[in-house]
């Protein structure tokens, strides 16, 4: 470990000095800045590989940190990000940084009640569709004179109500959540074409400014709804680590006949996982109406599939029991970032939409290495006790 330290270092030190020369002098941007990026993570990494071999609790404490997904995600991350800065400099600008944002809001509201849904061992499809019917509901509310709060109200009593169907149908008549939540996302689909004969409804900005504002406000480079979107990422994830709700959410999706017999009622955790999801599916319809200034039939659509990519790849199991919002944030963020990246170099839609399938399918793939790893984890420790 001593002399990977020192290799690292020996390395990193000119890196460091002839990028800044470089970029100081010359002007080579893209080389200057590669060596300078190589020189620093050369050079980080080489001085923790002599500390943490001289000092044993440093040692286990890069293990701890190197050993986490979220840490393998954050590298993947930024890599990502200088991959598709070296093929185009202005990835990484303030615009393209809030487009990144703008376009995560819709993804990372409708991953939060997924992967809480996949916490506990369901899913639901009918999301999407959830939003796209919200942000319709909403644009003819405010189109009838209704006020924005008392519109909102409604259009988020809408998204529980159809929570509530989606749970009767999976907890009351079990039916399969995937066929289930699949129907009812088909019947929005065609309803919201027939109520607004297949046209976007407009939302007036001289009679609704404040509701607009919703969508367009800026605080810093975040975007309100994305903003909006990382407080809710905070409070769920408090509830999901600290609360006795959260520690039975995780009993649930992890097995749900030992929950059962431990006293929870799995059907009642779940029924109100449903119908915290049809809420967040009405919020992110709701902000995206505000910020197209419109309410869309076509809207949204398909988002909750990438709010599925996002938490998977943000180590929240497919099977339920695992997981956490820190993950699924990133995620988030590392799944819009690659989306983005794939505009800015100028790949073709059709492309792209190839691209995210792949995606998806790679984060199924680690989502099954996770879990198996975690199963022989579990065995092992069975094993030795």
């Amino acid at each position: 470990m001593l002399i990977v330290g020192v290799i690292l270092i020996v390395l990193g030190v000119p890196a460091l000095i002839v990028g800044l020369a470089t970029l100081l002098t010359v002007g080579n941007y893209s080389l200057s800045v590669s060596l300078v990026i190589f020189g620093v993570i050369a050079l980080g990494l080489g001085v923790l590989s002599v500390l943490s071999n001289r000092r044993e609790n440093i040692r286990r404490a890069i293990r701890k940190v190197v050993g986490k997904k979220e840490f393998t995600l954050i590298v993947v991350l930024a890599v990502i990000v200088y991959i598709f800065w070296m093929i185009n400099h202005n990835y990484i600008t303030l615009f393209n940084v809030r487009n990144i944002f703008n376009a995560a809001f819709v993804m990372g509201t409708l991953a939060i009640g997924g992967a809480c849904l996949l916490i506990g061992g369901k899913i639901d499809l009918s999301a999407g569709s959830t939003g796209m019917m919200a942000g319709v509901i909403i644009a003819m509310l405010l189109g009838m004179g209704i006020h924005w709060i008392t519109a909102l109200i409604i259009t988020l009593v809408f998204g529980a109500v159809t929570g509530l169907i989606n749970a009767f149908f999976v907890n009351g008549m079990n039916f399969v959540p995937f066929i289930s939540t699949l129907a009812v996302s088909s019947v929005y689909g065609g309803l919201a074409r027939v109520m607004t004969n297949a046209q976007n409804i407009p939302i007036s900005s001289q009679e609704h400014p404040v509701f607009l504002a919703l969508g367009s406000t800026n605080i810093g480079v975040f975007p309100l709804p994305f903003f909006i979107t990382i407080i809710l990422l905070i409070v769920y994830g408090v509830i999901l680590s600290s609360t006795k709700f959260g520690r039975r959410v995780y009993m649930v999706g992890g097995n749900s006949t030992a929950a059962r017999l431990a006293g929870i009622n799995p059907k009642k955790i779940t029924t109100l996982l449903f119908v915290n999801n049809g809420v967040l599916a009405s919020l992110a319809g709701i902000l995206m109406a505000a910020r197209m200034h419109s309410g869309s039939p076509s809207a949204i659509l398909g988002s909750d599939l990438d709010g599925y990519t996002a938490a998977i790849l943000g180590g929240v199991a497919f099977v339920g029991g695992s997981g956490s919002m820190l993950g699924v944030f990133i995620g988030i963020v590392l799944l819009s970032s690659f989306q983005n990246g794939l505009v800015v170099t100028g790949l073709g839609a059709y492309y792209r939409v190839i691209a995210s399938g792949l995606l998806l399918i790679a984060a199924l793939i680690l989502d099954y290495f996770r879990e198996n790893s975690r199963i022989r984890a579990l065995r092992k420790a069975r094993h030795d006790s």
